[in-house]
């Protein structure tokens, strides 16, 4: 449908809120026939003799007078005529004796068919698991941030333990200094691990042929220790039998000597000329 209507820009709109509605001129061609609208309409109105039963129509008169143009006050009349009219039909209908209420088993029909309201459950869907998505990145930067806090905390509190341990150590050095004893004495050397962020390690120096796992100091590889004529007497034993090691692959080598010598050759055991029992 095409709008006959005028278009109004918004200063004019701005200087006519407060003035009354203008209508528009009817048309040159217009026809105001109202015998004939009258005519029609008492072919479709309810006849006279009907019951309210069948119309369901009640008419309520305000007395007060409503500006048009004021919203709220327009809007409210309409609301208190409404519950006024609703007043009265239930009166009616209780003084009548008839049923006014749905049906706890009545389904009435969906203005909006199936397939629409799939799409609008759908849309609702995906925005609130967009929400939630959002919610759920915000709680996983958040976190990550805290983290990160706490993280920096904790390397803040282990640099100041640091920092607090090896300043107690100078003041046991000078106090011990201050006390009388002696400056080449070991235990005012004493190296900790925390100084120089070195690995602990004990004072003296290495010994030779001491491996690092060796608690003996060394005693059970050069005097034996205990087990190791057992493990000699093995070894000879295996090496006796078994030999000592060495290239082995040469001992079966054939020489001219062994490629001559037909001794162990048996002629005809599988000549061609007798038949293999089978």
């Amino acid at each position: 449908m095409e709008d006959d209507d005028p278009v109004v820009s918004d200063s004019e709109s701005d200087s006519e809120e407060d003035d009354d509605v203008k209508l528009n001129e009817p048309s040159k061609t217009a026809v105001n026939d109202k015998a004939g609208l009258l005519d029609k309409l008492g072919d479709i109105k309810w006849p006279e003799n009907a019951e309210w039963i069948q119309t369901l129509s009640l008419d309520i008169n305000q007395d007060q007078e409503i500006n048009v143009n004021d919203d709220l006050n327009r809007e409210l009349a309409f609301y208190t005529q409404a519950l006024e009219g609703a007043r009265q039909a239930l009166t009616k209908f209780q003084s009548m004796d008839l049923p006014f209420l749905r049906p706890s088993d009545y389904y009435a029909e969906m203005v909006k068919t199936d397939s629409h309201m799939e799409k609008v459950k759908g849309r609702l869907l995906a925005e609130k698991r967009k929400v939630e998505e959002a919610e759920e990145r915000r709680k996983a930067r958040e976190s990550k941030k805290l983290a990160k806090e706490v993280q920096a905390q904790k390397l803040k509190e282990r640099a100041k333990q640091k920092k607090d341990d090896i300043e107690s150590v100078k003041n046991w050095r000078k106090q011990r200094k201050q006390s009388g004893f002696a400056s080449g004495d070991n235990d005012g050397d004493l190296s900790m691990a925390f100084e120089d962020g070195k690995p602990f390690q004990r004072s003296g120096k290495k010994r030779p042929g001491v491996g690092p796992g060796d608690r003996s100091g060394g005693k059970g590889k050069q005097f034996g220790g205990k087990g190791n004529n057992k493990k000699r007497k093995d070894r000879e034993h295996r090496d006796s039998k078994f030999g000592f090691g060495g290239r082995k692959g040469l001992k079966k080598q054939n020489t001219a000597e062994t490629t001559n010598d037909f001794r162990g050759f048996r002629k005809g055991k599988f000549s061609g000329n007798k038949k293999q029992k089978t």
